[in-house]
């Protein structure tokens, strides 16, 4: 696959990247029940994450994630199995 769009998006992000308090480049594995497949560019500015991923076709997909008060389940979950492996955890 051509990455030439998610790496012109990455350049044109650059000012949200340089601020973000949590960035990255991460993999997906390819699956069609995977809507992270691929490549994805991570940012986040503390309250909320974004995702922006490619899709086959070159065009770009983003997904927004928003802090949460009170937790999630899948958070609950990896709570629960790093607390019963006698890992300290901090709110």
């Amino acid at each position: 696959m051509n990455f030439e769009p998610l790496i012109k998006a990455r350049k044109l992000l650059d000012t949200f990247w340089k601020s973000s308090l949590l960035k990255g480049r991460c993999w997906g594995p390819i699956r069609r029940d995977n809507p992270f497949s691929g490549s994805n560019i991570i940012m986040s500015d503390g309250e909320s994450l974004v995702s922006v991923s490619q899709l086959p076709d070159g065009s770009l997909r983003i997904h927004e994630f928003c802090k949460t008060i009170g937790g999630t389940l899948f958070g609950a979950e990896v709570r629960k199995t790093l607390g019963e492996a006698g890992i300290s955890i901090q709110d």
